[in-house]
């Protein structure tokens, strides 16, 4: 079976990026080392202006039906939670060829034939690891999705109450850290699944986000919410930072929209220490997970919390994360589970001591 991109790179008709941003920088710099030939960009119609991206006029996907014809393929570049653009995307796929290309946000090679040979090993030992069939039959779905950019592949979905309720509902945990908190999403979803929640510890990098992380934290009842204006790293001291307030934001020189800034960087070690009681260490910050677990090797190696870790910012993380965290807790059982959005993100891995 070719990859999208050798499928791409063989493709005889009209081939057109739907949407602009940095989704869309990233998928033409991949089709261009992909030697894959781009006839134009669209936006959907309404959301046209005189403008151009890349060097290309972006038109309205009218008129490019009607230049082209309905036999055209088009790639997406962003992504998206909305019933109606869903909605559009499943029209899109019926009238024509829709292919969703897996690009990674925060770096690592695209993921490919050549790149799934070379990690086979470590990819099957990965989903030989997982505890259920769902987590199974999710980790081929994110395999699959990445080889052929196809839709079909990202209809297994749970809300994230549920996910969380599912796989961490019992666990008696009491006493939370929420890398990546954003405006407190995470935290209302913890305090609505987890029972015995008391302490939410909520580090958030981005100074705009963090103003309304601590809003939501002066008017949440059902548990205290601590806000932390932090990264969490391998080290403390200050880091160049991209604040976008929004997906996009980390590690300075990631998002060529957003604004540079500083941000004091801290390690779960520094804020757990000792004794300090951790039960759950939720992280989802934008590429640096690793660095993340690294800073609390000691804390998750001592303490072994739940954990709740992102896995698709980087390409690697699918199979990296999994096999250095099962090396560091061989008691806990690992599942995964994702909400419905498009692409595949937010795909979590939760480990669970079952001991």
């Amino acid at each position: 079976m070719m990859d999208l991109w050798k499928t791409l790179a063989a493709e005889t008709r009209p081939i057109f990026l739907y949407g602009t941003g940095n989704g869309g920088d990233k998928i033409i710099d991949a089709c261009h080392a992909a030697g894959v030939q781009l006839t134009g960009v669209f936006a959907s119609d309404g959301f046209v202006r005189s403008r151009t991206f890349r060097d290309m006029p972006v038109q309205a996907y009218s008129d490019v039906v009607s230049a082209y014809g309905e036999d055209i393929v088009i790639l997406l570049a962003f992504g998206t939670t909305l019933p109606e653009v869903r909605a559009f995307m499943d029209m899109l796929d019926e009238k024509h060829t829709l292919y969703i290309p897996e690009v990674p946000l925060y770096g690592g090679e695209v993921f490919g034939e050549d790149c799934y040979d070379r990690h086979r090993t470590e990819i099957e030992t990965v989903r030989g690891l997982l505890g259920d069939e769902e987590s199974r039959k999710i980790f081929d779905d994110a395999l699959q999705f990445r080889l052929t950019g196809k839709q079909e592949y990202l209809r297994r979905t749970c809300g994230n109450t549920d996910a969380i309720r599912e796989m961490l509902g019992t666990s008696g945990i009491r006493v939370i850290l929420d890398g990546g908190a954003f405006r407190g999403d995470s935290a209302a979803d913890f305090c609505t699944a987890l029972p015995d929640a008391e302490i939410i510890y909520a580090a958030e990098a981005d100074s705009r986000t963090f103003r309304h992380l601590e809003a939501y934290a002066a008017a949440e009842t059902r548990c205290s919410i601590r806000p932390v204006n932090c990264a969490l790293w391998n080290t403390e001291e200050l880091l160049q930072y991209t604040s976008s307030a929004s997906r996009g934001s980390g590690e300075s020189g990631r998002n060529r929209r957003a604004k540079e800034t500083v941000v004091q960087a801290r390690t779960i070690d520094g804020l757990f220490p000792g004794d300090a009681p951790v039960d759950l260490i939720k992280l989802d910050v934008e590429g640096a997970e690793k660095k993340a677990l690294y800073g609390g090797r000691e804390t998750i190696c001592t303490k072994a919390p739940a954990m709740m870790v992102s896995l698709y910012h980087r390409t690697e993380d699918l199979w990296e994360l999994p096999l250095l965290l099962h090396d560091w807790l061989p008691g806990h059982s690992l599942h995964l589970r994702r909400p419905d959005c498009v692409p595949f993100w937010d795909l979590s891995l939760y480990m669970v001591n079952n001991g």
